[in-house]
């Protein structure tokens, strides 16, 4: 077998067991002996998104040794339902840090989660064409369909824990209410003003079933709240109604933190935030509104899937069930390159996120390519040998110095409303400044 190396790291997510076992699940049962096993077609569309090119029938032969024209593996695929994915990404999607080795990826005991949505192309088939509506612009309708991800995160690691996806008409708190009860235990979810309502919390709350998960999110300035306490760093525990359809069915108690601050680029900007961490002594307000800024981990994950892992405008499926199938295998791609990233991290003495995931996405194409030539006729000590090479590599390439403090504008090339017109692409570095306002 070829690609040993991506098998190793595919079977620390999930085991050929427990792969098996949810196929035979969810797959339909075959007639008689095929080709390819649907665990080894599963595997094959996972490399396949780590390759810098080629089709996945080759991918597919170069991983298994089995050979299969690119329309058979089109049909196979046909025959796969969405919900097999679902289920393995449930089973292989793990958190990463340890609060010992990888203290950035924590708060006060709490591991650093975030949940936030994109959206994906889909081409212009006849058939997603007509089960796909288009969204639409200020002219015509837009020039493809969408599909919508919704993602819950590792911040620190980059490490995807859940994933959902679906027509760009489901909303992204309608996809996260699937996802809230795969929230790991003593998480602190930071999430941003879409899902800062009252009715978006009590909903994760229930989600969570009990289970310590705190939640520091961002909300509007026009959603009413009812003070109950002000506290001594600036803070106020709040309540606020919950309604469903009109009327009320609950309350929350909140902690409500507000902060103004004055970015690199010396833009001012204001923060309001809800968070279930009501102790202001053992989390102070400030500290826990400097806390918020992780959430833009979640962003540089999106680009790292959709520019490093995709590198694509749109997505190759030509049918939708396909398209959640091509979604699916990326999250669970860049679920590989986050274990390789960890490990190579840690290797190195230095945090994940000093780790480039492109490069070390290349660094590692590389080494699979050079043991998928050299085959089985290694010794442990040439195996070893080229590991150290692999990591060297990474050292030279993929580590990247400590992170700035920077800020570009928010601005569009082409505005379509009232956003200022982007010209050049000035760049600020320095301190972010900020202070909390007291309630």
């Amino acid at each position: 077998m070829q690609g040993a190396e991506f098998v190793r790291v595919m079977e620390q997510m999930i085991s050929p067991q427990q792969l098996e076992t949810l196929c035979q699940q969810y797959a339909p049962r075959a007639r008689t002996r095929r080709k390819v096993s649907s665990e080894a077609l599963i595997s094959s569309l996972i490399f396949h998104q780590l390759q810098p090119a080629g089709t996945l029938a080759k991918h597919g032969a170069r991983l298994h040794g089995i050979k299969m024209s690119d329309s058979a593996y089109s049909q196979r695929r046909q025959l796969l339902p969405v919900e097999l994915f679902d289920q393995i990404m449930q089973t292989a999607l793990q958190p990463l840090a340890d609060e010992a080795r990888h203290p950035e990826s924590f708060y006060e005991g709490y591991r650093l989660v975030g949940v936030d949505g994109t959206q994906w192309s889909v081409s212009n088939t006849p058939c997603i064409v007509a089960a796909l509506p288009k969204a639409a612009s200020r002219r015509l309708s837009a020039a493809f369909a969408k599909l919508r991800l919704v993602s819950i995160v590792e911040l620190g690691t980059h490490a995807p824990l859940a994933a959902l996806a679906g027509p760009s008409s489901q909303s992204e708190q309608a996809l996260a209410n699937a996802l809230w009860p795969r929230v790991p235990d003593k998480s602190l979810l930071i999430a941003d003003r879409l899902f800062g309502t009252p009715y978006t919390l009590w909903q994760a709350q229930r989600g969570w079933d009990g289970r310590d998960v705190r939640v520091l999110v961002r909300v509007r300035d026009n959603l009413k709240a009812q003070l109950v306490k002000r506290l001594a760093d600036g803070s106020a525990l709040v309540q606020v109604e919950v309604r469903e359809a009109g009327r009320k069915v609950d309350q929350l108690q909140l902690r409500e933190i507000r902060a103004q601050g004055v970015a690199v680029s010396g833009k001012r900007f204001t923060l309001r935030l809800w968070t279930t961490l009501l102790d202001a002594q053992r989390y102070p307000a400030k500290t826990l509104a400097r806390q918020y800024a992780e959430r833009w981990e979640h962003e540089l994950y999106y680009r790292e899937l959709k520019l490093d892992v995709r590198n694509a405008d749109i997505l190759a499926s030509h049918t939708v069930e396909n398209a959640l199938q091509e979604v699916a295998a990326l999250v669970l791609a860049s679920a590989i390159v986050a274990r390789l990233r960890v490990s190579a991290a840690d290797q190195l003495k230095q945090p994940a996120s000093r780790m480039s995931f492109f490069k070390l996405m290349l660094a590692t194409q590389q080494l699979w390519s050079t043991l998928q030539f050299v085959g089985t006729s290694l010794t442990g000590a040439q195996r070893l040998h080229i590991w150290e090479k692999y990591i060297e590599e990474v050292r030279e390439t993929a580590l990247l110095p400590h992170r700035r403090e920077r800020s570009c504008p928010r601005v569009l090339r082409q505005p379509v409303s009232s956003w200022p017109r982007k010209t050049d692409q000035p760049s600020f570095e320095g301190q972010t400044q900020i202070e909390v306002v007291h309630i």
